[in-house]
């Protein structure tokens, strides 16, 4: 209890809002055993935080591990949970066998979180809350996965608790988890237009090529699938990576031998939350 005493000052004295960490606390007071679905992005990697070492829960990190997760982002989530001593389950789901996912029409999001979230609640135990990182901000956009939440009552705390992006990067940065300015991710199903059908195929040439541009140091990074060809986007602090011209033709050599005989680069930097 004087590790969470002591955490809980550290956060305080961080400028984080007493008043959000005294609801959150309020929040999960009835729990007795918690499962977070982990993705090893900053939200869920905070809950899982604050919920071990702050508040005391015994706490689960569920991750699924499918063919839209690439490698580069298991590696990083199995890396945090081990730094942050927080138990971690690696479930295993073949999203490309549920063919409402693979279809990949408008409403792919909500069958993907669907069965993610199914996946992890039949391996619930006993008397455990299934909850998300889900946040303040999420009310206010358009996320087909939020009504897979409601659907399954999965809980999202820090939303209840009126926490934004901001605070939770805050109190990541303030007890040094080592991933509190990770730029948001996606799937690499989002990086294959609607109506187009998924496959690993697809998918791995996809990874492939944005493995090209992290090995060039790039920090954010989507390549977005275009047929035979590919839309590059990155982050701000990116872009002046590719204006070298011999590296432009270096990694337009690469990503011909993928397959992505037309490639463009979207000036237009990826948001940076």
């Amino acid at each position: 209890m004087g590790f969470e005493r002591a955490l809980k000052k550290k956060i305080a004295l961080g400028g984080v809002d007493t008043e959000k960490m005294a609801r959150l606390e309020a929040v999960m007071a009835p729990w007795k055993a918690v499962a977070v679905a982990y993705s090893g992005g900053v939200d869920s990697t905070v809950l899982g935080y604050l919920l071990g070492h702050v508040f005391g829960k015994p706490v689960r990190l569920c991750l699924v591990k499918s063919p839209f997760l690439a490698v580069r982002e298991l590696t990083s989530a199995r890396s945090v949970a081990s730094a942050l001593r927080l138990p971690l389950q690696i479930l295993a789901l073949d999203l490309l066998a549920v063919d409402a996912v693979r279809y990949n029409d408008t409403n792919r999001c909500y069958h993907c979180k669907a069965a993610v979230l199914q996946a992890i609640g039949e391996r619930c135990k006993r008397g455990e809350v299934l909850v998300d990182g889900s946040h303040a901000d999420d009310a206010g956009q358009d996320r087909p996965g939020r009504k897979a939440l409601l659907e399954r009552d999965v809980l999202s705390p820090l939303a209840l608790a009126g926490w934004t992006k901001a605070d939770i990067r805050r109190v990541a940065r303030i007890a040094g988890v080592p991933n509190w300015n990770k730029p948001s991710q996606s799937c690499l199903a989002t990086r294959v237009p609607h109506g187009t059908s998924l496959c690993a195929a697809i998918l791995e040439r996809i990874e492939a090529a944005e493995e090209l541009l992290y090995g060039m140091g790039c920090l954010q990074v989507r390549v977005r699938w275009q047929r035979e060809g590919a839309l590059i986007q990155l982050g701000r602090q990116d872009l002046w990576r590719l204006n070298d011209t011999e590296r432009w033709a270096h990694l337009l050599r690469h990503m011909a031998r993928l397959g992505f005989l037309h490639v463009e680069l979207d000036s237009t930097p990826l948001p940076s939350n």
